[in-house]
């Protein structure tokens, strides 16, 4: 079998963060080769998720902007 080390580098990668709203905010780790290279960081190709992680106890920005507290647990007076 022969592994082509370079394949994963085709791809940007993100990170995904999952807020106790319900929302998903997806946050760029790496470009991959061609968006590095492209001066504008323009990406055409396929992206790929490569870490993900839960806010249980936080609504997201636009939420908290909306008028939800920051903390999904407090209590609104």
């Amino acid at each position: 079998m022969i592994f082509n080390s370079h394949i994963h580098h085709k791809m940007c990668q993100y990170e995904a963060i999952h807020f106790n709203c319900g929302h998903v905010y997806k946050r760029l780790i790496k470009y991959c080769h061609f968006a590095r290279n492209d001066p504008n960081h323009q990406c055409f190709g396929a992206w790929s998720i490569k870490r993900e992680w839960r806010q249980p106890h936080e609504n997201c920005g636009g939420c908290v902007d909306a008028g939800l507290p920051r903390d999904a647990y407090q209590r609104r007076m």
